[in-house]
């Protein structure tokens, strides 16, 4: 069974290898045992903006983490982001429904050839 907890930087290492992110972030890694399974949070990119990714393996996309996922949007705000951007993978089942559900409108914008969608804050 899996379990969440707040990441740190050393678990942020551990599943991403070894990278130090310069900017405020925070995020929850999911643990399988001994090892990091899977990884989600929010990095900010500029003043207000935040980056959200997440990464997890698809037997654990679960309904708990559309709550873990506004409870990461209210984090944010306390930080006073004002607009999230993420990326979407489509190859990931209803990703674009779950992107729509939370408010984010696509842009033209790619990064890595996944589309680019946003989402404002100031609602």
């Amino acid at each position: 069974m899996a379990d969440i907890r707040p990441a740190d930087a050393i678990d942020f290492a551990r599943f991403y290898g070894p990278v130090q992110v310069a900017s405020d972030w925070f995020g929850h890694a999911l643990w399988r045992g001994r090892l990091v399974a899977g990884f989600g949070g929010m990095i900010e990119t500029g003043e207000g903006e935040w980056l959200a990714f997440l990464e997890v393996p698809a037997n654990e996309r679960k309904p708990m983490l559309y709550r873990r996922i506004l409870d990461g949007f209210k984090e944010a705000k306390a930080r006073g982001a004002h607009t999230i951007r993420a990326c979407c993978d489509p190859d990931i089942p209803r990703s674009e429904a779950l992107m729509l559900r939370l408010g984010f409108c696509q842009t033209y914008e790619q990064i890595n050839g996944k589309a680019v969608w946003t989402c404002s804050l100031q609602h």
